[in-house]
Formats: structure tokens, sequence, C-alpha cells
């Protein structure tokens, strides 16, 4: 079969030149935006039709009003911040993939502008994250000192005045008492700000500790080559006192990492463990590797009242929302949680909202999965070697 790479490519050249010619975008660069595109074209002021080659075709979808381009054979023009952009549609093969003959072309000049202006428009247009259920102090201790931190002209401000360009949170609590929604919450507004972020998790960690070059390779964990947040989940085995549970070289190699990063714009640690803080080691506490602390506590009647309260209607219509609040306490939000699904699988099963059922059975299996305490979890090496006992309500240290 011949080949039409040659033919195709010199008709896009002639568009690209066409569009340069008539546009006055000199040297286009030919972009498919994908999910930039809606935003994109919601946020740019539409321009005039130019033909391609005397050729032009209107589209009078009413559909696509708002981000169709209202042409189905040229060229129309758009600007944003100053920005002149074209969209070029010629549709060309059946055979070739719809961005070959469907794109956007912007001046070379200003490419990386147009980028970033997507990148932000993007953004503005994803709904924000909603927050978790935590206590509004939580909150705002999570938020100004980590997305806030990070924010460019905060970020401008601290090194002015010579401070840190990074910053460490710890995260400490029983499981299911809500750092897991606390982290999710910070990674999602991470990712909406294009920020870079990493999460570690002990197996990672692990497999960079038993690589040839351990330190290279737990320092590469670190890295971050712009500002970000980096994740890491349940380091236990790393943060251990060396004193309390005379761990082996794993705090040294960790921290040394940890003092060794070099910082382009900014970044956030971010650990998380389920141990005492008595347990954990001091040198990893001290300031500059650890600047907070935040304690996550089983959640008052308030917020079980609140997460309850984001139940589907359905369920809060046939349940008393008191009666659930008062017979929750001192659980855990996983633990209330838990009660949702065994409420949802009673109703599939038989069509009832049945609180007292759901209780019922979720004592039962707590019970059963109690009862199976006595098998060692955790990872690393074996965790009794040393005097180590990880039990399903922490680390205990032996005698």
């Amino acid at each position: 079969m011949r080949s039409r790479l040659r033919e195709f490519a010199a008709d896009h050249q002639f568009v690209l030149d066409a569009v340069a010619r008539h546009a006055n975008i000199a040297e286009p660069v030919a972009i498919d935006l994908d999910e930039f595109y809606v935003p994109l074209l919601k946020a740019a002021k539409r321009g005039p039709f130019l033909p391609l080659d005397g050729l032009f075709v209107r589209d009078w979808d009413p559909n696509q009003r708002r981000t169709g381009a209202g042409m189905r054979f040229g060229t129309r023009l758009y600007e944003i911040e100053g920005i002149r952009f074209a969209r070029i549609h010629f549709p060309y093969d059946d055979g070739l993939g719809y961005s070959a003959f469907n794109f956007i072309a912007v001046a070379s000049q200003h490419y990386r502008r147009f980028y970033r202006i997507a990148l932000r428009r993007r953004r503005d247009a994803e709904p924000p994250s909603v927050p978790p259920i935590l206590p509004q102090e939580h909150l705002d201790l999570l938020w100004n000192n980590t997305i806030g931190y990070l924010d460019k002209p905060n970020l401008r401000r601290i090194k002015a005045y010579g401070g840190r360009a990074k910053r460490g949170l710890l995260l400490t609590g029983a499981p299911g008492n809500g750092k897991t929604m606390a982290c999710r919450w910070i990674w999602e507004e991470c990712r909406r700000r294009n920020w870079e972020w990493r999460l570690v998790t002990p197996d990672a960690y692990r497999e960079a500790r038993e690589s040839c070059n351990a330190k290279e390779a737990v320092a590469a964990l670190f890295c971050v080559e712009r500002q970000g947040i980096v994740f890491f989940d349940d380091m236990d085995i790393a943060l251990r006192d060396r004193e309390t549970v005379r761990e082996t070289d794993d705090q040294a190699v960790f921290l040394g990492a940890l003092d060794g990063l070099t910082v382009n714009e900014g970044v956030v640690h971010v650990f998380t463990t389920n141990c005492s803080l008595g347990l954990i080691d001091a040198a990893f506490k001290r300031p500059g590797r650890i600047d907070l602390v935040l304690h996550f506590k089983a959640p008052d009647a308030d917020l079980r009242s609140r997460l309850i309260g984001r139940w589907h209607p359905d369920i809060l219509a046939h349940l008393s929302l008191d009666e659930m609040v008062a017979s929750t306490k001192d659980y855990s939000f996983a633990e209330v949680e838990e009660l949702k699904n065994l409420l949802i699988l009673r109703f599939v099963d038989n069509g009832r909202w049945d609180w007292s059922w759901a209780l019922q059975q979720f004592a039962i299996n707590r019970n059963e999965l109690n009862a199976r305490r006595a098998r060692h979890v955790g990872f690393g090496r074996d965790a009794t070697a040393n005097g180590i006992r990880r039990t399903a309500d922490g680390i205990e240290a032996g005698e």
C-alpha cells in the first residue's frame, strides 16, 4: 500500500502557511487541546472566519454554539489575554485521527504563555474539591501549610525574607479518623493547580532501601523539580525511635535524604502514621523536618452528624439522624462509613433501611476481626525480631 504521509505532510504545511499569511500568526505551532479545549474556548473571544484555499463551509449545529467553531471546513480566529490563535478544520481522510485535521494553531513565540493560560483556565473550570469533614482548625492548618504555603506569591515572600522553601507535616492518629481524607483533599487541590506530587508507600520505601544504591534510591523518593507535595503513607518503618525499638539504620538513610533535598521552588512533605507520637524518632521531629503535627481523633457528635448528613437522601428520609449519631459514639469515620455500606447491602437484599441490623452486623464483623489479632501484620523486616509487635491498634515495644 502506498504511504500517504508525504502527501498529508505537504497539505498540513500548506494549511499552516495559509494561517500564517492570512491570520498573521508567525511560525504557527499545531496543538491538539484535548481536555483543555472546552475551558479555553469558553474563555476566548471569538473572531472572524477565514477560508482555506478559497473554501469555507458553515456549521449550524445548535448544540455546539458556545464551544463549536461554527464551521465544517475553514479557519476561525480567537483571542485570549492578548494572544491570537486559530482553530483549523479541514476534513482530510476518514482514516486519520480527528486531531490530524481539527486542531489549534498559535504563534511559536506565544506557545509557552498560551499553555500556561490553558492550564489556568482548565483549573478554574474544575469544581473545587469538597473539603473533608474535619474540625475547622484542622482544615485551616492543612490548607495554610500546604496549598497556601506553596502559592507562588507566598513562596516569593518566604524566600525574600530568608525562609525555608520546604515544610513538613506529620498526621497522626488511629486508623480511620480522617488522615487519608485530608491527604486526598490536598492531593486533589495540588493536581488542579498542575503542581508536582508524589506518593511514597511503605513498599516503595522498602524497595528503595533494598536497591544496590539505597541512599540514592531513597533520596529519589523526595525529589521534586518544581513546587509540589510529597505524601509519605504510614512510614513507621523509617520513623520509629531508635532507642525505644532498637531499629536499624533506616532512620539515618531516611533523614539524610530528607535533609539533602534540593528545592527549586517549594515542597511540602506530608507524613502519616498510626503509631504513637512517642515512638517516632526525636531526630525526625525536630524543626526543619517536621514543622506541624496534627492529631486526628475519633469524630465527635458534630462531625459524625456532618458525615452522615452527606449520605443519600433516601437513607436520611427513612432513618433518624439523631439516633444514628448517638449510636456511633467513639466510632471512627471509617467505621461510620462501613455502617453505611452495610445499610445499603441490607436495602439491596430486602428493600428496607434497617439501622439496628447494620449495628448488629457491624459488631459481629468487628468481633471476628478482633479474634484474629494475634496474627502479625505489617511490612518490612520481621517485626518481632527487634522486640516489636505490630497489632491492629498500632505498634507496641516488647521486652
